[in-house]
């Protein structure tokens, strides 16, 4: 089809605006439910921002929040607040803390994530959803199917990470920062995880923590289920029938499956297999969907 222009004539408004409004999403938009600010922004009642810090910008204009208006806020890895906005002069402002919200129960943060590393443009996406949906850790793992570059990857970067996961935690309205480490031998962390290898014996062979690695290896998972693709799999809702209110580890292959070999050292080490039907997803909707069937097969949505 010929456009207006070819044939001599103005172009048309509907496209132009079409063009302007496709212009205007490609800018990026933050979702933030939550201030979060890192404590050594704040004293013990409040945190300053300047007018050029992002968070002022979204208080400023999005929240439309003047001074005296109450926001949602909370200090990274500490606690959240119901914070009073006060402006200053220069456009930049405090937020003061008020009431402290009750602390999260522990079942808010009884899933972990084993995750075979997956395409780096793809784990970006992951970091900021995994972090909303309150996983407490992820590991990532080297497995037969998973190319050695990918472990040089910006999207292991830990201030990228750290960003990322940032992002996800105001979305989500929450403060605690997942743990992630990676291995690049798969045996070796399966032992850490099973319990093969006790608290007594600190080094896993070829794994180092990115995120939080001072909290260690402090919480056992009391289920290990293991995400393979095919028909016959045994439900997440099922192998969690006796399960409610357990920590579960769920090991999660690349998107052309576990090996064999890998299959049999799971299952070895007392991982049940589970599915989600017949059909094969890619990496991050796979995440998220097992995520979602055993925080809502425990019901600890809580945050």
């Amino acid at each position: 089809a010929l456009s207006s222009r070819a044939l001599g004539g103005a172009p048309a408004v509907g496209a132009e605006r079409f063009r302007a409004r496709g212009r205007r999403r490609r800018a990026r938009v933050e979702a933030r439910n939550r201030i979060l600010f890192e404590p050594h922004e704040c004293d013990a009642e409040a945190c300053a921002l300047r007018r050029e810090d992002a968070r002022a910008g979204h208080i400023r204009d999005v929240l439309r929040a003047g001074s005296g208006a109450r926001v949602r806020v909370g200090v990274v890895n500490g606690g959240k607040y119901d914070g009073v906005v006060e402006h200053a002069e220069d456009g930049g402002m405090t937020v003061r803390f008020g009431t402290e919200e009750t602390s999260a129960e522990a079942s808010a943060y009884d899933v972990d994530v084993l995750l075979a590393m997956p395409r780096p443009k793809v784990l970006k996406r992951l970091w900021a959803p995994l972090a909303s949906l309150g996983i407490a850790r992820i590991v990532l793992v080297n497995a037969n199917k998973v190319e050695r570059y990918y472990f040089d990857s910006s999207a292991l970067d830990v201030g990228t990470i750290r960003g990322e996961m940032l992002r996800g935690l105001e979305q989500a309205g929450d403060t605690r920062v997942p743990q992630v480490g990676v291995g690049l031998r798969l045996p070796p962390v399966v032992d850490r995880v099973s319990g093969v290898l006790s608290s007594e014996e600190p080094k896993t062979n070829g794994f180092k923590w990115l995120l939080e690695g001072q909290r260690g290896w402090t919480m056992d998972a009391d289920v290990l289920l293991l995400a393979h693709p095919g028909q016959g799999r045994t439900s997440v809702a099922d192998a969690l029938a006796d399960a409610l209110g357990k920590r579960v580890l769920l090991a999660i292959g690349p998107e052309g499956g576990w090996t064999d070999y890998e299959l049999d050292l799971f299952e070895n080490a007392g991982f049940k297999r589970v599915g989600l039907g017949s059909r094969t997803f890619t990496t991050d909707v796979a995440c998220i969907s097992l995520v979602s069937a055993v925080r809502e097969r425990q019901q600890s949505w809580l945050t």
